[in-house]
């Protein structure tokens, strides 16, 4: 009963964050929203529970100031939020979650091979990287910003999805 009651409070949160995304803030406002409420919805293995929670972002764009502003004082249960900028794929490390830029989306697949086995949620606002690898592709939908999800390569990448994260995308592929 006590899951229920988070998954419907973590839903509800979700929806109220879109809600504010699409009244208050810029695209890549909302994209840091989205991201940080992903965390969420997304289950990384125990040995991914320990130690910083680590944002990655690839590529120029606003978005990497934004997920740091957001994520400013908030942790991942009991881990702390750490955003990192990297300007090349050799620089990706071990993170939970990278977001590659639209500039850098047609790298994705050469980004699967470098991290190998990480458990790692791969985001992008690129339309055509869900083929590549991406788990979750930010689309612009009628002026709002929406999501599609591709549950196979977040699974593909070791790591578990509530299945509000589909009920809640635009698609699903």
């Amino acid at each position: 009963m006590k899951r229920i009651f988070q998954l419907f409070f973590s839903l509800f949160i979700l929806i109220i964050c879109v809600q504010q995304s699409y009244a208050q803030t810029s695209i890549p406002q909302a994209q840091a929203i989205f991201t940080y409420n992903f965390t969420r919805l997304i289950e990384w293995p125990g040995d991914y529970k320990t130690g910083d929670f680590v944002i990655e972002t690839y590529g120029n764009g606003e978005f990497y100031n934004e997920i740091k502003n957001y994520v400013k004082d908030k942790s991942v249960g009991s881990q702390k939020i750490v955003v990192k900028n990297v300007s090349n794929i050799d620089e990706i490390g071990k993170c939970h979650i990278l977001f590659v830029n639209f500039g850098k989306a047609k790298e994705i697949p050469s980004i699967i091979s470098k991290i190998g086995s990480s458990k790692t949620l791969i985001i992008s606002d690129k339309r055509g990287s869900l083929d590549d690898g991406a788990g979750i592709y930010f689309a612009i939908i009628e002026d709002k910003l929406k999501y599609e999800v591709k549950a196979s390569n977040i699974t593909r990448m070791g790591l578990k999805y509530n299945s509000i994260l589909e009920n809640m995308a635009y698609a699903k592929h």
